[in-house]
């Protein structure tokens, strides 16, 4: 079964950014829409593009732009992963990192680093 999210509500899933729950959890500022087959609740992940970057968040900061390919989330390929495993690898707490390998709208691959922050709004 083939399964599409739309960004908002992944972003949410992924973001939980101002629960408190073993620690308060940090802001990184983006949003993506993936595509993937499965269970929508842990899809095995064909792709992830971001979709929305918020203006001075560590997303922004770090180089993330709309349009990006997420290619790995901390040296594990989006490619075949497990929704799970990934939100596993996005969710931090403020003042944790997390790397990210991207492939620009214009074909550059980087890699970025951002460091969760407060959510100010």
């Amino acid at each position: 079964m083939h399964t599409r999210f739309s960004s908002a509500v992944f972003a949410l899933l992924l973001s939980l950014t101002s629960a408190v729950w073993a620690g308060e959890r940090g802001y990184f500022g983006f949003g993506f829409k993936i595509d993937g087959e499965g269970v929508f609740w842990n899809p095995t992940l064909r792709s992830a593009t971001i979709e929305k970057v918020a203006p001075n968040s560590p997303a922004a900061l770090a180089g993330m732009q709309s349009g990006d390919e997420v290619i790995e989330v901390a040296g594990k390929a989006v490619v075949g992963a497990k929704g799970k495993d990934m939100q596993a690898l996005i969710e931090k707490d403020i003042g944790e990192s997390v790397k990210m390998k991207l492939k620009h709208a214009g074909g550059d691959v980087v890699e970025i680093t951002m460091v969760a922050k407060t959510k100010t709004w």
